[in-house]
């Protein structure tokens, strides 16, 4: 996943994928539309974490029921605690996680998020309308310790909140950011763990008190597998940096070679964290698409466009630096039994697409490959001469899109839309697969093309920029 700055990627946001044999053209999968099972599960559990609760107290044999906005608020609380458990999990690089993909994990932990804060909401007003006199509950001091744990983890969530709102306008580094993140979302399970002892009706006795054991344990647990080396030595290896070589567009390759080991198999179109090995940097993880060939893992390189922060630092690596690689990560999988493959890249986005392309070459895969290349100019082609060198060793159309090109630019013009995919797809695209990666913006309006064209939606991997 290419980062145009140094806190953004594109898949867009994994855990370890099969590992692609020598030689071969690919991993036998089922197609895009079938890899949409993992988050359909996943979204299940989200909607057993909402339900559930309600269904517990339903069932719940303690005495006479209380009323409704009583009952109401203490399902709300036990959905809220549940769904940050699982906020926690999501963003994890669990391997369990592998197939619905990091940058899907991370998407869906930013717009489930929304839910759990209306959850956490209702809950607080639920139990408030129930019984006004517990607003003095609020003062917090001199208010009972259940309370306490209460307004401490409400106040640790609106803070995550805020500072992920405000962070760039107030320019708090990404490394300070996901520092206050992770502990301010454990703070906030810990203290809301505690506020549901303290109450202790539904949770805290019974069979469903290992409910609250086994939330309690995914979601810390998942931040200390997320953080901790012990438990990924598996993913987690160093690299030296060989060389760093300047491309076009603004951007620079950095070339690195397996310090110790043999290398990290990866798959093409997947990418990877990088971060520098020391204490301070511990929290600065940056994530990039491998930009080489799945032939060489021993010999990853990683293309960015140089903004600022690690991009910037990156571009004066010297030779010998080393760089600890968290890896591989991403659930696009080139399919054998396609016939083709289209990839749609705008901007640094190219990087996943030449991993794909430098791949195919080197395992002499002659399918054929039509890439939709947009930049600006003809300036921002980043790999123009590697592609065109390409294209003697593979079956490869390139076909650049410019927005600002020079008069007499012969080629495609403006954006990449349903009129530039119908004068250059070939006829029969049925057993073709279909990579797109780029902006947001870029990429919706990629996949609203395909889509008018009559490719499904659910056949088109689609790999966002997004902030992790």
């Amino acid at each position: 996943m290419s980062t145009p700055t140094d806190d953004r990627a594109g898949p867009p946001l994994g855990s370890p994928g099969n590992v692609v044999e020598s030689h071969t053209v690919g991993a036998l999968i089922p197609d895009h539309g079938a890899r949409r099972l993992p988050r359909t599960l996943w979204l299940l559990i989200y909607g057993i974490a909402l339900a559930g609760p309600f269904v517990l107290i339903a069932a719940s044999d303690r005495g006479a029921p209380r009323p409704f906005m009583f009952e109401l608020g203490s399902g709300l609380g036990i959905a809220a605690l549940s769904m940050l458990a699982l906020q926690l999990v999501l963003p994890a690089r669990l391997p369990v996680l592998a197939e619905i993909g990091a940058e899907v994990a991370v998407r869906l932990h930013r717009r489930l998020a929304d839910i759990m804060l209306a959850a956490v909401a209702a809950h607080v007003a639920a139990v408030m309308v129930a019984d006004p006199s517990r607003l003095g509950l609020l003062a917090f001091f001199g208010a009972p310790w259940r309370a306490q744990a209460a307004i401490g983890s409400v106040v640790a969530l609106v803070v995550l909140m805020v500072t992920s709102i405000v962070r760039r306008r107030v320019r708090l580094s990404y490394r300070l950011w996901r520092a206050f993140h992770l502990s301010l979302g454990a703070i906030a399970l810990v203290l809301a763990v505690v506020h549901t002892i303290g109450v202790g009706r539904y949770l805290a006795t019974g069979p469903a008190e290992w409910a609250l054991v086994a939330l309690t344990a995914a979601g810390l647990g998942a931040l200390l597998v997320m953080r901790s080396r012990l438990f990924r030595h598996g993913s987690l290896r160093p690299y030296i940096v060989e060389r760093v070589i300047p491309e076009r567009g603004g951007a620079v390759t950095v070339e690195l070679r397996a310090d110790g080991h043999t290398g990290q198999r990866f798959i093409p179109g997947q990418f990877a964290w990088l971060k520098l090995p020391d204490l301070k940097a511990s929290l600065a993880e940056h994530p990039f698409s491998y930009a080489s060939s799945a032939e060489a893992p021993g010999r990853p390189s990683f293309t960015m466009k140089t903004i600022a922060g690690f991009t910037a630092r990156a571009a004066g690596f010297e030779p010998g630096t080393r760089l600890l690689v968290d890896g591989p990560h991403g659930a696009f999988r080139p399919r054998s039994s396609s016939t083709g493959t289209l990839l749609i890249a705008g901007g640094i986005g190219i990087t996943p697409s030449m991993s794909i392309l430098r791949t195919a070459a080197d395992r002499s895969d002659r399918r054929p490959y039509l890439l939709l290349y947009a930049s600006r100019n003809l300036d921002g082609i980043t790999f123009a001469d590697e592609l065109e060198t390409l294209k003697t060793r593979m079956t490869l159309t390139v076909v650049n899109v410019l927005s600002a090109p020079p008069p007499d630019w012969p080629g495609e013009r403006g954006r990449i839309n349903a009129g530039v995919l119908d004068r250059h797809l070939p006829g029969d695209i049925r057993h073709w697969q279909f990579l797109v990666c780029g902006s947001g913006p870029f990429v919706d309006g990629a996949v609203e093309a395909l889509v008018a064209v009559g490719v499904p939606g659910e056949r088109v991997h689609a790999e966002r920029f997004v902030e992790v």
